[in-house]
């Protein structure tokens, strides 16, 4: 009944299928029903045949995106005989389909196969039952679907196409995919029509062998194959713009279409969306704002934004304002999605945790002291922290990370700031005191008592260069605004460091805290931005 594959009389390139690494573009790796595949068989000379095509226009309009339609003219029928100076719709291509007993144990027109399934033992069908036995298939699972896109270049007349079948079950039996290309409104006699008939879905070529193209890839649940094909127009000289594809899989051992899609030649199938966001950051502090981000899938054109506790509450912008939260407390975030396919919906429950940033603060036990004396300074922050950096220059140790930092010995006289940086989940914060600590009363600003780190120049403009005596390891080196915001955090991992410059060129101007993170300590200097 079947016959080997015979190469086609145009020009095409054929690709061969790909187990896909990359994600799917064009088709669904959702479960769905089968798509309906109508192949008519018709002919100028039928005079029934008019009425079959408004069935099958029926068929088409009432189930747009579900219903698909090539129509044949085979040679092998007296019916598809062109009238004189007429266009001739005739190709041999679809004989093999339109022969017994392939087709049934008899053969006319108007009539169709339905997925290529025997109903009551025959293909072939007449437009008395195409209606019912289409939704009969369309209400029915697929174990595979099938999505589709072409792009045609007229300066070089190039046709491609790709169709990609993802597989929602796994299909032990040998599967063949079908790609035929069709053009619509072409103007012929028609008998029982008229002299300058409209004819619709005319059957023109197949990108496929006769039987179908064996799918070169995985065909287990969770597997995307996709097939590549391209076409030469250039000596057939079809109307491109009225030009439509419809691409199908069949049971090769059953002869039975699974599932298949059609498109207009430029045109791509749209997949249903998936919702899906993430925010800049989940945990944050009283009064902070959320940045939030779409990274839904499947091209969606709307969608809906609802933040619980946040301010604004709702939007419909693809990515939204920044979301501030004003109230402790846990909040959900949800974001429904559509486009022409279908629409998604995600709820995030409890996403956003709003909390109390700390507030640092700290005194010391004595601020006048001699030189050779110690300080013990005790940590005041509230709202719990749960880091400590503190920074003590002049001082012996200079830093600390411990809520309690050992006592300081100071051994030169002078005034020395002290600074503590203090964080938790939601937030951080820093506080300097300056010339808190008077050492032997002599009132002697060190701008570097330490000699661990030099800042030039201070104030200053644009560069700000920060010298190590000594090549640190250093992790982390961040610029925070007398509010206790972050406002540059730049990752060092460039292994040992001497000399580091920074840009503060888009700062404003205004005092800014110098946070240095290396191998051994934390640091914190005071800078002046200028013109």
């Amino acid at each position: 009944m079947k016959k080997l594959p015979l190469l086609s009389t145009f020009i095409f390139l054929f690709i061969m299928a790909i187990q896909a690494i990359m994600a799917q573009n064009y088709v669904s790796t959702e479960p769905q029903n089968k798509n309906a595949i109508l192949e008519e068989f018709t002919g100028v000379r039928c005079p029934n045949c008019p009425s079959g095509h408004q069935v099958m226009a029926s068929i088409l309009q009432n189930n747009p995106g579900r219903a698909f339609c090539v129509a044949y003219h085979p040679s092998n029928s007296s019916y598809t005989q062109p009238y004189a100076g007429n266009p001739d719709f005739r190709r041999t291509y679809p004989n093999a389909f339109y022969s017994t007993p392939y087709c049934g144990s008899s053969r006319f027109m108007p009539s169709s196969f339905i997925q290529r399934r025997e109903w009551n033992g025959e293909k072939i069908q007449s437009r008395t039952v195409w209606t019912q036995h289409a939704n009969t298939i369309m209400g029915e699972s697929s174990p595979l679907n099938v999505g589709m896109a072409s792009t045609f270049n007229p300066s070089t007349n190039m046709l491609d196409v790709t169709v990609e079948i993802y597989f929602t079950e796994t299909v032990q039996q040998d599967v063949r995919l079908y790609v035929t290309l069709a053009e619509n409104d072409l103007i012929a006699q028609q008998s029982g029509g008229s002299a300058s008939y409209v004819h619709k879905h005319v059957f023109r070529e197949s990108f496929a062998a006769q039987w179908g193209d064996q799918l070169r890839g995985s065909t287990v649940q969770g597997s995307l194959v996709v097939m590549n094909y391209s076409f030469d127009n250039s000596n057939m000289g079809y109307n491109m713009d009225n030009c439509e594809l419809l691409a199908f899989v069949v049971d090769y051992n059953s002869e039975e279409v699974i599932s298949g899609v059609g498109v207009d030649v430029g045109d791509h199938t749209i997949i249903p969306p998936t919702a899906d966001f993430s925010a800049a950051d989940t945990t944050v502090g009283l009064g902070t704002t959320v940045a939030f981000e779409d990274e839904s899938t499947g091209d969606p054109t709307e969608w809906e934004w609802t933040f619980d506790g946040g301010d604004p509450a709702s939007s419909s912008l693809q990515n939204p304002p920044p979301v501030m939260y004003n109230t402790i407390g846990n909040y959900s975030v949800t974001l429904s999605v559509s486009n022409a396919a279908g629409q998604s919906e995600v709820t995030k429950t409890d996403y956003i945790v709003v909390g109390y940033a700390p507030e640092s603060d700290f005194e010391a036990d004595n601020t006048n002291i001699v030189e050779g004396e110690t300080v013990q300074f005790t940590d005041l922050s509230t709202h719990t922290p749960l880091a400590w950096a503190w920074s003590f220059p002049g001082g012996d140790p200079d830093a600390s990370n411990e809520q309690t930092p050992p006592a300081i010995q100071y051994d030169v006289p002078g005034e020395y700031n002290v600074t503590l940086m203090t964080s938790n989940e939601f937030g951080e914060s820093i506080l300097a005191k300056e010339a808190y600590i008077h050492v032997g009363g002599v009132g002697l600003h060190e701008t570097n008592p330490d000699g661990n780190v030099v800042m030039y120049p201070n104030p200053c403009k644009d560069a700000l260069h920060i010298e190590f005596n000594r090549k640190s390891v250093l992790s982390v080196v961040k610029i925070i605004a007398p509010d206790g915001k972050n406002v540059m955090n730049i990752p060092v991992n460039s292994g040992m460091v001497q000399l580091l410059t920074m840009d503060l060129s888009h700062l404003q101007n205004g005092v800014y805290f110098v946070v240095i993170q290396d191998d051994a300590s934390t640091i914190i200097r005071k800078i002046i931005k200028t013109n």
